[in-house]
């Protein structure tokens, strides 16, 4: 019997479902081929399959546990972050002194941004440091000036390794059963359709592998954002000559603190004003009553 018709009605029936709750990954199962006396053969496909409900078994699962019941035995998988300010007196080597000190932890830095705008210099970094440096690295970044903020946090994410970890191994199980099917297709319908099944497996798989590596980096190396603002008794950076956009931007500023100025002293005024008015008010019915 040919192998198209109940290969493409049993591709889509039987299922590799992926562990992981909300994240389930469906993959279908490709059926084996037909036998000789019109029987179909079960052994191209019995492999990893349980007996009771025809879903894959991850491996690693023979002793009939879950993977994520052994998570305690597994390396924790911890994911550190931190953000910070600091003021030091000079920005641009603090920057420097910053990144030395990370490449220096077998860190690196992810971005560096600085500005000064003709203002007070500043500059924000985003440093990835190894977790066993990572505490180290926060006080010698604390060092550099007068910290500000501080803020430290940690995720552990052991359960989600765990799980990706085993879900990947189920689905590569899965790829290579296609593969399998794919090398015993004799006629051009087999072929198109379990490539189609192969192609979507392999993207699934592709997928599984991307995650993991994400997950796996944040884990790697830790998350640290250092703000570095100079202190208000730096000097301003050196600019070029004044122009019209500097007059502007002065111009402004002045009418800005005038603005504030006579708005402190509306509000100064504000809980007088009673007084004002009746004190007023007594002195011009004087200056009108007849001599």
């Amino acid at each position: 019997m040919k192998l198209a018709p109940l290969l493409l009605a049993a591709l889509l029936l039987t299922g590799c479902t992926s562990r992981g709750g909300s994240d389930d990954t469906a993959s279908s199962e490709a059926a084996a081929p037909a036998s000789a006396d019109g029987g179909a053969s079960s052994d191209d496909v019995s492999s990893g399959v349980t007996s009771g409900g025809g879903e894959l078994a991850a491996p690693g699962q023979a002793d009939g546990a879950p993977p994520l019941a052994r998570v305690g035995a597994a390396t924790s998988a911890v994911v550190r972050t931190g953000s910070m300010e600091v003021v030091v007196d000079d920005v641009a080597a603090a920057a420097d002194e910053a990144a030395r000190l990370v490449v220096g932890a077998q860190g690196q830095v992810e971005a560096d941004e600085r500005a000064s705008d003709g203002g007070p210099e500043r500059a924000v970094l985003r440093l990835r440091v190894p977790p066993a440096a990572f505490d180290a690295t926060v006080g010698r970044l604390a060092a550099l000036g007068e910290e500000r903020s501080r803020r430290l946090g940690s995720e552990d994410v052991t359960e989600q390794v765990v799980d990706l970890d085993s879900r990947l191994a189920t689905q590569r199980a899965s790829v290579e059963r296609v593969r399998a099917l794919l090398a015993g297709a004799d006629t051009l319908g087999e072929v198109v359709t379990v490539e189609a099944e192969l192609t979507r497996r392999t993207a699934d798989l592709e997928s599984l592998e991307a995650r993991l590596g994400a997950l796996t980096a944040r884990v790697a190396l830790g998350t640290i954002e250092l703000r570095l603002t100079a202190s208000e008794d730096a000097p301003a950076a050196a600019g070029g000559p004044l122009g019209f956009q500097d007059g502007l931007r002065e111009g402004w500023d002045a009418l800005r603190a005038v603005g504030r100025a006579v708005g402190v002293t509306a509000g100064a005024l504000l809980p007088w004003s009673p007084v004002l008015l009746l004190a007023g008010l007594l002195v011009w019915r004087s200056r009108r009553r007849p001599a």
